[in-house]
């Protein structure tokens, strides 16, 4: 899979959006325990794209490092926390190979990253190298919890592919996760996962396609062009058929989960 942040980072929002609320109870629920153990807790983000997560910590006043490949992104996060960057810093890096000392954070955050990474387990391994002894690993991630037509959608394009010969892949985040929760099993490492926060979303068919035809869903990227083209030709002559108003709204049931690992002191 390539991966193409730069492309997708000045709308990567629309497909990643939590409402006000949503980011205020995980916010909370990434700080407190961090909190609870350190007087001044300094938190880095690795893959922190353009901010979803990190802006309602930095909106708090703690210390934050941002980490991200792709420069776009830290554009657009740049953009957000402009007047509130006092202790805020923002590094063009690779999760692989942190520019961090040993021991510097007590936290370390990672939200939909690892299957992002093919050789994850060296990101994994500097994850926990730049954590505080006691220091908490977060791995967040939106889970749908219900049917939707936006599922629906996506199943159809997932068989027109099929049936012009293509296999979509799909599940990597998911496959991933059970991966990390194993290395971190296997290190000693005790993870425990709760959800945080629940909300709806309201999309329209017209959305979803949009979302699906520019590619914004890194699952997309795997599909060469000279078979994405056509299929998604396919796809909106079937929604079309299928809704008979493209811009009516329908809801979408997300939580929020997030799965957290102490270092012993």
């Amino acid at each position: 899979m390539t991966l193409n942040f730069g492309r997708v980072a000045y709308a990567y929002d629309r497909t990643r959006y939590h409402p006000p609320e949503v980011s205020g109870r995980i916010a909370t629920a990434i700080i407190a325990p961090v909190e609870d153990r350190f007087r001044e807790p300094v938190f880095l983000e690795l893959g922190v794209g353009t901010g979803r997560v990190g802006v309602p910590i930095i909106a708090r006043g703690h210390k934050f490092v941002g980490v991200d490949v792709s420069p776009a992104m830290l554009e657009v996060m740049r953009y957000k926390i402009a007047g509130v960057a006092r202790k805020v810093r923002l590094v063009e890096a690779d999760a692989r190979s942190l520019p961090f000392a040993k021991d510097s954070f007590h936290a370390v955050i990672g939200v939909h990253l690892w299957h992002l990474i093919p050789d994850w387990q060296r990101a994994l391994l500097e994850a926990l190298r730049v954590l505080a002894p006691g220091g908490m690993l977060y791995e967040g991630w939106d889970v749908s919890t219900g049917p939707s037509e936006d599922w629906n959608i996506q199943e159809r394009w997932r068989e027109l592919l099929a049936e012009m010969g293509y296999e979509l892949k799909r599940g990597a985040h998911t496959r991933r996760l059970d991966e990390v929760e194993r290395a971190l099993e296997q290190l000693g490492l005790e993870p425990q996962t709760q959800a945080v926060a629940e909300w709806v979303e309201e999309r329209t068919p017209r959305q979803t396609m949009e979302i699906l035809e520019e590619r914004l869903y890194s699952y997309t990227w795997q599909v060469p062009p000279e078979v994405f083209r056509p299929s998604i030709e396919r796809l909106w002559a079937w929604v079309q058929e299928t809704y008979p108003d493209l811009d009516q709204p329908y809801p979408i049931p997300w939580k929020f989960m997030l799965r957290g690992t102490r270092l012993p002191e």
